[in-house]
């Protein structure tokens, strides 16, 4: 029997000690929607768990009685822990299942470069309670409870030296290396910076970066002529798209990650083609703005544009990846088709001038 996949999925805006965020919640919603969707990661919803701030409503007015707390989440994890001791019993090894998605959204802090911990409803600037969600990734993997761990994390990354991540309770293991297991993690920021959550589609308030990894695992990242979202390409997709949500003003500040930290990227697929599936987002459109029109080399100095007819601009569908437009007297542009999604979900148009 095959073993099933799970998903936990976090998201607190609350926070009576600190200040309150308004699109972590929204975030979690909008991705445990897609974990959930057979189109999407697929994940049944009895093995999928969803913990957000209205679950506890009415909100407590003090960080004391604020919830979600670690309990809340540790939970989940116990679930887990008695899946796999199920199919042990049965005699399916000590895998707890086959994938894990883990998605945490609201405030964090970074106390080293290798931990990154978010905070729980009831943290304080001086009791900043939390779950170690990437150590948890990494003991999940490495304990082989799962043969495939996804992590993503939108949340802050500032340096707290004097905060500990609060570690798993899970024991450590040494599992077999067969079959051999891969992990995926991305975080909104880089160790050290800001995330950033704004106004986006709507006019509601959403995280930058789940919304642009949302947009990706919708086969903004596929991978023609596949049709697979692979992970390869959801780690393009989110270094080249994110900061393309930021304004000109935290584009120049500093202390603002303009692209997220991915780690651990091993190869694999997250989101298998489908026969039929749309693919309406495996090429992009460029305008090519020039006095004459020329031929466009891919990166293995392939021709895959040429003879442009009419007047300028000139147009052309590409995929994702780096190009040069090659002028007829000898002229070469470098440019990049990253796959952006505009606020109403349509590609933007990438303009190469000459």
């Amino acid at each position: 029997m095959a073993l099933a996949d799970f998903a936990l999925v976090v998201g607190i805006d609350s926070y009576p000690g600190l200040r309150p965020l308004k699109g972590a919640e929204a975030d979690a919603r909008d991705f445990y929607d897609w974990v959930t969707d057979p189109a999407g990661g697929n994940v049944d919803a009895q093995n999928a768990k969803r913990i957000v701030t209205t679950d506890f409503a009415p909100l407590a007015d003090s960080a004391d009685g604020a919830k979600p707390v670690r309990d809340h989440i540790e939970d989940f994890f116990k679930m887990v822990n008695k899946a796999a001791a199920r199919n042990a019993q049965a005699q399916q090894g000590i895998a707890a299942g086959r994938r894990i998605y883990l998605f945490f959204s609201g405030h964090g802090f970074s106390p080293s470069l290798d931990r990154s911990g978010v905070l729980m409803a009831n943290a304080t600037d001086d009791m900043p309670f939390n779950i170690g969600a990437q150590m948890w990734a990494d003991r999940l993997y490495d304990g082989g409870w799962f043969e495939e761990v996804l992590l993503f994390q939108d949340a802050c990354r500032q340096h707290f030296p004097s905060a500990d991540v609060t570690p798993p309770f899970f024991q450590s293991r040494n599992p077999p290396q067969d079959p051999p297991r891969k992990r995926f993690y991305a975080f909104s920021a880089k160790s050290g910076l800001l995330a950033v959550e704004r106004p986006l589609a709507n006019g509601h308030t959403r995280g930058v970066f789940t919304s642009t990894l949302l947009e990706g695992l919708r086969l903004g990242a596929v991978d023609a002529p596949s049709g697979d979202v692979t992970t390869n390409q959801l780690k393009v997709y989110l270094e080249s798209n994110m900061q393309k949500k930021l304004t000109d003003v935290e584009l120049e500040d500093a202390d603002i990650s303009k692209v997220p930290e991915v780690s651990h990227a091993d190869p694999f697929v997250i989101v298998a083609g489908r026969p039929g599936a749309p693919r309406t987002n495996a090429t992009f459109p460029v305008e090519l703005r020039s006095a004459a029109p020329g031929k466009i080399l891919n990166n293995d100095f392939e021709v895959v544009a040429e003879n442009f007819t009419g007047p300028p601009p000139w147009t052309a569908k590409l995929q994702r990846g780096l190009y040069q437009y090659v002028l007829p007297g000898g002229g070469t542009t470098l440019f990049k088709v990253t796959g952006a999604l505009d606020a109403s979900q349509q590609p933007v148009v990438t303009i190469v001038s000459v």
